[in-house]
């Protein structure tokens, strides 16, 4: 896929406008990206690149993996930030190497939502009211370090990770060892998506105790997990070097590659030419010419579907955006599909809804594109285009667009509405805390969870708030927690799914976000790699499916 000549005329003018809003500001250039939806799979795609699906390798490949780890073999992947904390449940920016280090009860094979197996857990049991769990443990998975892996260590990682992770833990009465070897989970009320959440995520993957005992939670020197990688070395600004755990447990995802090199390259320009010199063997990006630039040279890409974005109102700290008129007034002033046009080729879909996929609702009337009408509205409400301000919150990632919609008010006459961009921790840590004012951000909707976008942005122990609905309409807001509480507590999936859809449709009747675009998620990795699968849902790349078929032959 290419840019026209005239969208690259428009590409220009945006650097130019965005050359003048980081003028403004001293900020850093770190990127950081969010993860994928099960959405309309009809995105746009390359002869050379294409929509990757549930356990999928899109890399076409010879021969079959080897059985063990391929002595010399490296894989160096390129990360956009630095991942200072790699305690699993400190920081779920860190999920990606996560995934490496940290085993669960279950995992998905492949990354397919559709095979779920066993991996500490060798087997497991529901009650037919559904509320107790009962995993029995394998007994010869063993920590990266050697000690065994038992009951207990689940016991004791969770009652850690509960106070960092907290929504995880939402429907559970208790978790109890209740053999060496045997774990009981009951809850407190049936789940139909719990299976995808305690007993799977590897944000709250067992983690050795007795690392934990010794160093505290927060003490790196604790990060001993039970997953097919360890992490032999780190260096702050640099990255990490993983190895292969050659006692793992898992024939399954027993892995190949015997090193594998994280490396930090913040500007994706140094990374795309770093990629094609082979000085690292995968990216991941969201830029549109760098995708254009590797199809162009012939790379085999992934086009991987992401969550969609809204940009949301943060009505605790812009007093403007406590006012209906103003929140509906400002939705009508976007033109979604020409923002995608321009900044990314039309590759980002323009959807229909806060998400694309189980638990979606479709926008209202109040969101359609009526630039007039929504002048008009504040007209009538007393505002004057000057009243208008406010300041979008960018990470690099995300720059462009947001420089685009400033440009849409723009042309509307709407002059003070500024762009910021910070590195990526610092946008993270602006989100944390709740002092930004607009901000793009997908917190977490899945399609074993679409729940969670909720449990993380909007109620009072979020960890990512971003849905002030309390400061807008505080009936509306205890009519959405207690469609929160019904969705949690539904007794079957349909149900789950249609407290979801009304409490989505909920939040777009009171606009409490602008609207948003669905991220397209593109990989870009060296030919002689097999075993390239990548999560739609969440971006996650199993290194430990991976193979060297070079090395092989």
């Amino acid at each position: 896929m290419k840019i026209s000549k005239t969208k690259r005329f428009l590409a220009l003018a945006l650097t130019l406008l965005m050359a003048f809003a980081l003028a403004a500001c001293d900020q850093g250039g770190d990127s950081s990206s969010t993860p994928s939806n099960d959405g309309d799979s009809s995105v746009a795609s390359s002869q050379q690149g294409g929509n990757v699906t549930e356990g999928e390798d899109f890399q076409e490949t010879t021969g079959e993996k080897p059985a063990g780890i391929q002595p010399g073999t490296t894989f160096t992947y390129s990360i956009s930030y630095d991942v200072p904390t790699y305690m699993p449940y400190m920081d779920t920016r860190n999920n990606f190497l996560a995934l490496q280090l940290y085993d669960n009860l279950l995992y998905k094979y492949h990354a397919n939502l559709e095979d779920i197996r066993g991996n500490l857990a060798e087997s497991w049991e529901v009650s037919e009211d559904g509320l107790e769990w009962v995993f029995q443990i394998k007994q010869d998975a063993y920590f990266s370090n050697g000690n065994q892996v038992n009951a207990e260590a689940f016991v004791k990682t969770w009652d850690v990770a509960k106070e960092y992770q907290p929504r995880y833990f939402v429907p559970v009465e208790s978790y109890v060892a209740t053999g060496e070897f045997e774990l009981t989970i009951t809850l407190s009320t049936p789940s139909p998506t719990f299976i995808y959440d305690l007993p799977m995520q590897p944000t709250v993957g067992v983690v050795d105790p007795a690392g934990l005992e010794e160093y505290g939670p927060e003490d790196n020197r604790a990060a001993v997990g039970a997953g097919p990688y360890y992490i032999e070395s780190y260096v702050s600004g640099e990255g990490f070097v993983l190895k292969a755990n050659e006692n793992y447990h898992n024939p399954d995802k027993f892995p190949s590659i015997e090193t594998v090199n994280l490396s930090i390259i913040p500007d994706e320009n140094t990374a795309v030419i770093a990629l094609m010199n082979g000085e690292i063997d995968s990216m991941v990006t969201v830029n549109i010419e760098i995708y254009n630039n590797l199809v162009d040279n012939g790379w085999n890409v992934a086009v991987v579907e992401d969550r969609v974005n809204p940009f949301w109102f943060n009505a605790r700290e812009v007093e403007l955006f406590r006012d209906d008129v103003v929140r509906e007034a400002l939705c009508h002033m976007i033109d979604w599909q020409a923002a995608t046009d321009l900044v990314y080729d039309g590759l980002f879909p323009a959807p229909n809804s806060y998400w694309v996929g189980p638990g979606s609702s479709p926008y209202g009337d109040n969101y359609s594109y009526d630039p007039e009408l929504g002048i008009q509205m504040l007209e009538e409400a007393g505002y004057s285009k000057d009243d208008i301000a406010f300041t979008f919150l960018a990470d690099p990632d995300f720059t462009n667009i947001e420089l685009a919609l400033q440009a849409q008010f723009q042309e509307l006459g709407f002059n003070n509405i500024q762009v910021e961009t910070y590195d990526a921790a610092t946008c993270y840590g602006m989100l944390k805390g709740g002092t930004y004012e607009v901000f793009p951000v997908h917190n977490g909707y899945g399609v074993e969870s679409p729940l969670m976008p909720y449990s993380m942005g909007l109620t009072p122990e979020s960890t990512q708030r971003v849905m002030w609905l309390d400061y807008i309409d505080e009936a509306r807001y205890e009519e959405a927690m207690t469609l929160y509480q019904e969705a949690a507590t539904s007794p079957t999936f349909e149900a789950y799914l249609e407290k979801v859809e009304q409490l989505t449709k909920l939040c777009q009747e009171e606009n409490v976000a602008l609207g948003g675009l669905q991220t397209m998620r593109v990989f870009g990795v060296a030919p002689r790699f097999g075993g390239v699968y990548i999560a739609p849902i969440v971006g996650y790349f199993d290194f430990c499916y991976l193979w060297d078929t070079e090395a092989a032959a």
